[in-house]
């Protein structure tokens, strides 16, 4: 699968419906006429109907303690973007059900590893990013794997550790050799400070030694908040 530069942080919320409305609204509009999230759409669309056909009678009753079924519960809720007091209230799961779910949650998380191109030993990487911190006091953190495609590099981020402020949403930067800045594209924060994010970035291999991520300023790049240098 390939990311949307401006719109790919969103389509996992989309897919799951966990989107705020305004949110959900405007990748209505984006996704049909999207070649980046069109295809992507129907390739992950399936997921949120697994919830609802898996029975209990398909999985045989599993015995896990308070701690693993809690824990099930509190992964459900964050990829339905419900908060822990709604959840209290609305999930009223059997185990069989727990279980059927942590399955489903599984498949997920694979998916979204295949989504992002495989791991930190992908060979198509040509270079890295260890992001550190900039400013004292701050606990974000990152890493950027950096790929060659046709539209220039392809950047694969985790990060963790970021405030949500401004709506969580932030932006990745490959500093030139002549000291321009070049966008790679925006990317938004769950809950927990953690993202990742497939960016694009008009960059070719030796173009560029730096990584920086800031807060999105809507064309404009604020303040570093992490900072990296490539490792080629």
């Amino acid at each position: 699968m390939n990311a949307c530069p401006t719109h790919g942080a969103l389509l996992g919320g989309f897919v799951l419906g966990s989107l705020e409305p305004a949110e959900m609204e405007e990748m209505r509009r984006h996704v049909p006429g999207c070649p980046y999230c069109a295809p992507d759409a129907r390739a992950l669309g399936r997921l949120p109907e697994l919830l609802d056909t898996i029975e209990p009678a398909d999985v045989p009753p599993p015995s896990l303690s308070p701690a693993v079924e809690e824990a099930v519960l509190d992964r459900f809720a964050r990829e339905r973007g419900r908060q822990r007091r709604a959840r209290r209230h609305r999930l009223r799961v059997t185990l069989p059900r727990a279980a059927a779910l942590a399955a489903v949650c599984a498949a997920a998380i694979a998916l979204a590893l295949v989504w992002l191109g495989g791991d930190e030993g992908d060979s198509r990487a040509y270079a890295s990013a260890e992001l550190a911190p900039m400013g004292s006091g701050s606990k974000a953190a990152g890493t950027a794997w950096a790929d060659d495609v046709a539209a220039g590099t392809r950047v694969r981020l985790r990060a963790w550790g970021l405030p949500k402020r401004n709506r969580g949403v932030y932006e990745l930067w490959c500093i030139r050799e002549d000291g321009r800045w070049v966008s790679g594209g925006t990317f938004r924060t769950g809950s927990d400070g953690r993202a990742e994010a497939v960016l694009t970035a008009g960059v070719r291999p030796g173009d560029y030694h730096e990584m920086v991520v800031t807060r999105h300023m809507g064309g404009e790049h604020g303040p570093a908040l992490l900072r990296g240098r490539l490792r080629y």
